[in-house]
């Protein structure tokens, strides 16, 4: 009898202790919202561009909020919450790519050019600050396992990239992140997803089930996405939007702006 397992023997043990894991690293902090949104909005599109993984880019935005929670870090100008950003990228690439970006890669991308050091000194300021601790569950961890449930055939790409950008597009909306749990977020994140596409009903006792959250439970979130979204779709002009609009993506920022703006006239 061979002696290894499938992790999907162990699947909801693991995802257990993501939801108790989850508790103990709230971010919370004074920031101007705009200027946040901005950045965030900015390290996606950077994200993009350099063809880093999800993993990171979520990583990346924990990263960033952790520090400023945990940090009497000043963030007078959006250049200072850029290099904090930037420093953020790099360590959550370092931890979750095979090849990690590097600071030469990165420093050409600010507004005004940061020197290496400046950056590598603010790694260590932030890595000094978490105490070393870069394994958390993002909402891209629960936002995984939630489309496993939800997508019905390796053809429903809109389903999946769909969630996928009401995921993203929460990480530039500071009290999205500050008020929900990241698991709340990606349960959340799919439900929005099936009420664009009309996926009835939108909430299912198996999804019920996977995520630990009730229909009731999660409308407060959904509306916060959706009224976010709507915003965003309006002007189109977000990084995060124009992402999603790309064919690669199945232009679902463009069916959601489509979906909104039908739902408006009707």
């Amino acid at each position: 009898m061979s002696m290894l397992c499938d992790l999907s023997d162990y699947d909801d043990e693991l995802y257990k202790f993501y939801h108790n894991e989850e508790t103990q690293n709230s971010c919370c902090y004074k920031l101007d919202s705009r200027m946040r949104k901005s950045v965030i909005d900015w390290l996606i599109q950077i994200h993009y561009e350099q063809k880093l993984t999800s993993e990171t880019l979520y990583l990346c935005v924990n990263i960033l909020d952790r520090f400023l929670s945990k940090s009497n870090y000043e963030v007078a100008t959006k250049d200072k919450l850029k290099l904090l950003g930037l420093a953020s990228l790099m360590l959550a690439s370092k931890y979750e790519q095979r090849g990690a970006v590097g600071v030469y890669d990165i420093e050409y991308l600010a507004e005004y050019s940061y020197f290496p050091e400046e950056i590598c000194a603010m790694e260590k300021h932030i890595l000094q600050q978490l105490d070393w601790i870069l394994t958390v569950p993002t909402p891209y961890v629960f936002l995984v396992r939630n489309i496993r449930a939800c997508v019905v055939s390796d053809e429903d790409k809109i389903m999946e990239n769909m969630a996928c950008f009401f995921s993203e597009l929460s990480l530039t909306q500071y009290s999205i992140v500050c008020n929900y749990k990241p698991s709340e977020i990606a349960a959340s994140a799919v439900y929005c997803a099936r009420i664009i596409v009309g996926r009835y009903p939108f909430w299912s006792n198996e999804l019920k089930m996977c995520t630990g959250y009730s229909e009731e439970k999660l409308l407060c979130c959904v509306k916060a996405m959706m009224e976010l979204c709507n915003d965003t779709c309006k002007e189109g002009t977000m990084e995060v939007f124009k992402k999603f609009s790309s064919l690669h993506q199945s232009r679902v920022s463009c069916v959601v702006q489509e979906a909104l703006e039908e739902a408006f006239l009707s």
